[in-house]
């Protein structure tokens, strides 16, 4: 049995609806029993013409990391926007991991951390004009420039898990992962406090503020100068 085998496709939104509303009433319950599952291990092999859309296992493990989000931020205004996760999802899954806890046989998904390559012009925005942002959306830079500044879309887990051994281990896997991409710059909007301690962990400062969030910032050149 594999973790997506747990997962409704959302194509069948009606399933995929209650699904998510049994997660969320989900009372999670620490277990030893914890995975993680990023897009290059549930990518499908061959051509999809119509794009990642017509992949099943993309539309599940897009799904899952939505169910991830919505327990992670109980405050409705602090959760993504299915859309807005479909969209730099479906042009830069491989940023993405998903983390799951085994409750009663079934595996859910209760955590993730997600980032992908910015475009420079937004990321001068972050760095110098950060007045100039006005929401969230920040899109997926795919160039093939080796070396490119990330945004940092999320690292999250349900709050019951926080401090736990899953979102330490969640934390030790994301830091490999960022470090791993030789950025030449990071960037995130932090919607807690917990986020800010994150940012600031990356070397990142703040630089300003949008809708009440804080815009972070952190140029790897200017750190070796």
């Amino acid at each position: 049995m594999q973790l997506l085998d747990y997962v409704p496709d959302f194509s069948c939104w009606e399933e995929a609806a209650s699904w998510i509303k049994k997660g969320q009433d989900l009372v999670v319950n620490k277990s030893d029993n914890i995975a993680s599952l990023e897009w290059k291990e549930c990518q499908e092999k061959g051509a999809f013409p119509f794009g990642l859309y017509s992949s099943k296992n993309w539309r599940k493990f897009a799904l899952a990391t939505f169910l991830a989000d919505l327990v992670s931020y109980p405050t409705p205004s602090d959760q993504v926007n299915f859309d807005r996760l479909l969209f730099v999802m479906h042009a830069f899954p491989e940023g993405f991991r998903v983390w799951w806890i085994e409750q009663e046989g079934i595996w859910w998904p209760v955590g993730y951390t997600g980032w992908y390559p910015m475009l420079e012009t937004t990321f001068k925005l972050f760095e110098k004009e950060s007045e100039k942002i006005k929401n969230r959306m920040v899109v997926p830079n795919l160039s093939t420039d080796q070396q490119k500044p990330l945004y940092l879309f999320n690292f999250s887990v349900i709050p019951s898990l926080k401090k736990s051994s899953l979102s330490h281990e969640l934390m030790k896997r994301y830091v490999e992962d960022i470090n791993a991409q030789n950025a030449s710059g990071l960037a995130c909007i932090t919607v807690s406090s917990e986020g800010q301690h994150i940012a600031a962990r990356f070397g990142m400062s703040i630089t300003g503020h949008v809708d009440g969030e804080g815009i972070w910032c952190y140029n790897s050149s200017q750190s070796k100068a």
